[in-house]
């Protein structure tokens, strides 16, 4: 819930339901750009304390109710043609959803690489109002 403090800086215009949107938006973004780029490899152990660590770190953001991201392991290469290569965080590799909740706004929303796309889309799955 929002304590209400920041909202002097918001246009007084936006309701709850727009709100909520753009807090679901800086948390993928966020979420989305950490993880791009982070070398990676094939052991699940690495990848699982990656995923975690994420999820531990979305978490703490406002409104936040509930992070889960999936490293698709199918995908990693896991080949070296030097000791130096290793394999990184693409789009490709990421799916997340997050659950926010901002007053009686709760919103669902991922990221998935869309193959028909071939993109990693971010999207809202569901708006729910809890009043």
């Amino acid at each position: 819930m929002s304590n209400g403090k920041e909202n002097q800086y918001f246009s007084s215009d936006i309701n709850d339901r727009e709100r909520a949107c753009f807090e679901i938006g800086i948390k993928l973004g966020a979420l989305y750009h950490i993880l791009c780029g982070i070398p990676i490899s094939s052991d699940p152990q690495v990848i699982e304390s990656i995923e975690q660590g994420i999820e531990a770190s979305i978490s703490c953001q406002p409104y936040v109710k509930s992070v889960k991201i999936n490293i698709n392991r199918d995908k990693i290469q896991g080949t070296k043609a030097t000791e130096f290569d290793y394999d990184e965080l693409s789009g490709i590799l990421i799916a997340a959803k997050v659950v926010l909740e901002f007053n009686s706004i709760e919103i669902t929303a991922k990221v998935e690489w869309i193959e028909e796309l071939s993109y990693p889309l971010m999207f809202i799955e569901e708006i729910r109002n809890k009043s």
